[in-house]
C-alpha cells in the first residue's frame, strides 16, 4: 500500500504527522503519544517535518505546540519536493553521461559498419526511412545517377517521402544536394512532391550541382551513410558504410559546404 514514505518522509515522520492529523494540534509529548514515536526522537522528527512544510509550529505557546499542514497541501508540498529532488539526479546523470562519452570516444577507434547491397530495395528504403526518423537536428542528403543514385530510385523514394514529410514536421533541417542530372531523371510525381515540400517548409532546401560525385548522408553532423559506388556498374551500389567518427565526419562537412554555397538553389 502507497504511503507518505513513498513521497519521502521516513516512517517516523509519517506516524508524527497521522498522529498529530488526529489532534488536530499538540505538544511534542502528545504527538509521540499518539504516533508511538519515541520521545528520543519526537523532537528531531518534528523539526524535519517543519523544514518540508508539512508541520507549523503555533507561536508563543507554551509548551511548544504544533499544527499539521492540510493533507492536500502536505502531499502536492511533498509531490514538489520530490519532483525536484528528480530534476536535479537528471541533470546530474545526463552530465555524468556526457563526461563518459566523451571519454570513451576518445579511446574508442573509428566506428564503421557495412551493409552490403545484396538485401535489396526494400531494406534499401528502410535503411533511408531510419536514416530520416534518426534525424533530431539536421540532415544532409546529397545524391547523383551514378554510384549508387538510381538504385531503384522511384521506388525507395517514392516509400519514403511520407518520413520526409514527417521529419520536417518536427522541425528537422534537411537539406538535398542533387545533381542536374538527377533531377532531370526524377519521375515527375516525385519532382512535384519535393516542389510541394519545399513551398511548404522553410527548413527544407534543395540545390543541384555539377559537381558532386558519390551518394551519402550525414545526421545531425554525428554520423555519415556512404554509398559504396559498384565498380562495374555505375547505376549500382556494393552497399553502405555507416561512420560515426567526428573527425571524418567533418572532414567531409568541410568539404561539401563550398559546394552547398556554390550550388543552384531550386
Amino acid at each position: 500500500m502507497t504511503s507518505l514514505r513513498d513521497l519521502g518522509l521516513s516512517s517516523y515522520e509519517e506516524k508524527a504527522y497521522r498522529g498529530l492529523l488526529t489532534l488536530g494540534s499538540g505538544t511534542a509529548e502528545e504527538i509521540s503519544e499518539a504516533s508511538d514515536v519515541p520521545m528520543g526522537r519526537i523532537y528531531d522528527v518534528l523539526s524535519s517535518l517543519e523544514s518540508q512544510n508539512v508541520v507549523r509550529r503555533q507561536p508563543d505557546r507554551h509548551p511548544r505546540t504544533y499544527v499539521a499542514v492540510e493533507p492536500d497541501r502536505a502531499v502536492d508540498r511533498l509531490l514538489t519536493a520530490r519532483s525536484r529532488d528528480l530534476q536535479r539526479q537528471q541533470t546530474q546523470y545526463e552530465t555524468v553521461a556526457a563526461e563518459v562519452l566523451a571519454q570513451l570516444e576518445t579511446i574508442a577507434p573509428m566506428e564503421g559498419h557495412f551493409w552490403p547491397a545484396t538485401v535489396g530495395q526494400d531494406e534499401i528504403a528502410d535503411l533511408l526511412a531510419d536514416r530520416l526518423d534518426a534525424a533530431t537536428e539536421n540532415l544532409v542528403i546529397t545524391a547523383t545517377t551514378t554510384a549508387g543514385g538510381l538504385f531503384g530510385f522511384e521506388e525507395v523514394y517514392a516509400r519514403t517521402i511520407n518520413r520526409l514529410t514527417d521529419t520536417l514536421k518536427r522541425g528537422v533541417s534537411v537539406r538535398f544536394l542533387f545533381t542536374d542530372r538527377l533531377v532531370e531523371e526524377m519521375p515527375d510525381s516525385l519532382v512535384a512532391e519535393l516542389d510541394r515540400l519545399l513551398d511548404v517548409h522553410e527548413d527544407f532546401e534543395l540545390r543541384t550541382t555539377a559537381t558532386l560525385y558519390n551518394t551519402y548522408d550525414v545526421v545531425d553532423e554525428k554520423n555519415i551513410c556512404v554509398y559504396v559506388a559498384n565498380p562495374f556498374n555505375q547505376n549500382s551500389i556494393l552497399g553502405t558504410v555507416q561512420v560515426n567518427d567526428k573527425g571524418m565526419v567533418q572532414s567531409v562537412q568541410d568539404q561539401w559546404q563550398p559546394q552547398w554555397k556554390s550550388a543552384t538553389g531550386i
